[in-house]
């Protein structure tokens, strides 16, 4: 006896089936790996803004002299406070596309050019005494090399007329300020820049984690 078998489905209609069967668990992989990014991300890139040089040195070394900021950690915090919050995140839950499972997910934090933050009192330093304001964010992320202030010096020191009670600025003839080298930053290449890419691989393995 000879039996034949003829399937009624094309190979297409079949592959469909199939994705449609595995849609429920790629959706199911896809919210649970977003939850984990979303609850992980923040901490990692914060942490890796404290952990440079420049916060250090602004909270308890020589740059926040240099700046001239009273109160360096209520500044960066409420920064860290705003990146925290800014977080978009734009995801677009599977689903079946030509013979394909399709999904998005992608996240950002800080903006390119900092406009996010520049414009702040967190970026300012107010003298209310001597009647001006101070970016010293700008200056730090944008400014690079470029003299700020010609003729001019910090003098380290106890100085009741200091705004952080340790430095203050003196006319020094030829001399001139501008940010320290070791922390001086562009647009491309600044303290944000260099923690973002120091902690580019924690957040490779978060992603790896959360797919797993």
């Amino acid at each position: 006896m000879k039996v034949q078998f003829k399937l009624l489905d094309t190979s297409k209609d079949i592959q469909n089936k199939i994705l449609q069967a595995l849609l429920p668990d790629v959706v199911s992989l896809m919210n649970n790996a977003v939850s984990v990014i979303k609850k992980n991300l923040p901490d990692i890139v914060l942490s890796g803004i404290s952990a440079a040089p420049e916060y250090q040195s602004l909270v308890g070394g020589n740059l926040q002299y240099e700046l001239g900021i009273p109160d360096p950690a209520n500044k960066i915090g409420g920064l860290l406070d705003i990146w925290a919050k800014n977080i978009q995140y734009e995801y677009t839950k599977p689903t079946l596309s030509n013979s394909r499972i399709i999904s998005k997910f992608s996240a950002s934090m800080i903006k390119a050019d900092f406009s996010d933050v520049l414009y702040t009192d967190y970026a300012m330093v107010q003298d209310y005494s001597r009647g001006y304001s101070l970016p010293w964010l700008e200056w730090l992320l944008l400014n690079g090399s470029a003299t700020i202030i010609p003729f001019h010096q910090v003098v380290f020191g106890p100085n009741p007329n200091s705004r952080t009670g340790f430095a203050v600025m003196r006319n020094v003839g030829s001399e001139y300020w501008k940010v320290p080298s070791e922390f001086a930053g562009t647009i491309a290449d600044n303290w944000i820049t260099r923690s973002l890419e120091s902690v580019s691989p924690n957040i490779q393995q978060l992603v790896e984690r959360a797919f797993s």
